[in-house]
């Protein structure tokens, strides 16, 4: 009985976190909403696997095609789940399409494949020990198109895990010029990258070996399978807590330009004392959630503007800038009321909590 649970433990998991994922609203939560479907196409996979190793020829049949088409699919589904966190404000197939159409084509071909064998040939196809299908006509091409998939399989895990790698480096190192809000980071991304490189190992071992081979002895199976339960588990985790960090914000940062020379001085002369009159007169940094486009549209100039000043003139990206003001008005909160916990003082600064605060206090 605990062989057969840790044997379904990625169902398990791929099952909950796919229900948790797509009760979200979309509207706020574009990259949760969209891993839930990541966890959907995962969920296709394991159930397929559970019909093939049970086995159960009769059925998985009907999932074999399914489950090449979601095998495929993993990869880009999380490449465009990584951009949607940093990089793209929604999902669109418009949009996106470039990244899913290699699966969809080469499911169609072996899908087409499947059109020419009967039912016996088809099963005889995928259970080879059962009786050794030949190897001329369709079934070579079947057996063609399989090597294809998991040579797509391996090629798009590595290619897509060093876009992914690219891409939060990239974004990473801008995020605190446009959030005040530690939270507000893709630190939990680079686990995810950790993690899905786990995958992509353990996924690689399982195709070497082959499906054929695990079916003979299910006790095999065993250590792939808690594997794969513990990587999916912590995506789910750290992807249903972790933010969209979009580093683009539509017209309000159309201007990105560099300004002109003539009266550069003088205007950054008046922006920064705009700036200054937001977070000294109007506290605007008590904002737990603030952000650089905050300002713009306080002030009323573009994003680069305000990050030429904050970076170049006062010395220091925005989120040290932000920090700063609430440090500073920590420390008078601290000293009129001695009683306030850590916690208090941290939510009446601006921070999230005082863990937030302790992170700003040790870069300071």
């Amino acid at each position: 009985m605990f062989k057969l649970f840790l044997l379904l433990s990625p169902l398990y998991t791929t099952l909950f976190w796919a229900v948790v994922l797509n009760i979200v609203e979309r509207r706020g939560n574009e990259p949760k909403w969209f891993l839930g479907k990541f966890m959907i196409v995962s969920l296709i996979i394991f159930i397929s696997h559970t019909l093939y190793y049970l086995p159960l020829p009769e059925l998985y049949i009907y999932a074999d095609s399914l489950y090449y088409l979601a095998h495929l699919l993993t990869f880009p589904l999380y490449y465009i789940y990584v951009r949607l966190l940093a990089i793209d404000p929604r999902f669109s197939l418009r949009q996106h399409y470039k990244f899913l159409i290699l699966p969809v084509v080469i499911f169609l071909l072996y899908g087409i494949g499947t059109l020419f064998m009967s039912k016996a040939d088809y099963i005889g196809f995928l259970y080879p020990t059962l009786s050794e299908p030949p190897v001329t006509g369709i079934f070579l091409y079947q057996k063609i198109m399989r090597h294809l998939v998991n040579v797509v399989f391996v090629t798009q895990g590595m290619a897509y895990m060093s876009l992914s790698i690219i891409a939060v480096r990239r974004n990473s190192e801008k995020v605190a010029n446009f959030y005040s809000n530690s939270e507000y980071s893709l630190r939990k991304v680079q686990w995810l990258n950790v993690t899905l490189l786990v995958t992509i190992f353990t996924c690689i071992v399982m195709e070497i070996i082959s499906k054929e081979n695990f079916a003979g002895n299910s006790s095999f199976l065993i250590a792939p399978s808690v594997i794969l339960t513990g990587m999916l588990f912590w995506i789910g985790l750290l992807g249903n807590s972790q933010r969209q960090v979009l580093l683009t914000c539509g017209k309000d940062d159309e201007m990105d330009e560099e300004p002109p020379a003539k009266g550069i001085t003088a205007q950054q002369r008046s922006l920064q004392m705009k700036i200054e009159t937001l977070f000294t007169d109007k506290q605007i940094y008590l904002n737990e959630n603030l952000t650089i486009w905050d300002l713009v549209r306080e002030i009323g100039t573009n994003r680069t503007y305000i990050s030429r000043v904050i970076n170049n003139d006062i010395g220091v990206n925005f989120s040290q800038f932000v920090n700063g003001h609430r440090l500073a008005h920590a420390r008078r909160l601290t000293a009129e009321q001695p009683g306030l916990s850590k916690e208090e003082v941290a939510l009446q600064s601006g921070f999230g909590s005082a863990k937030s605060m302790r992170r700003a206090e040790k870069r300071e």
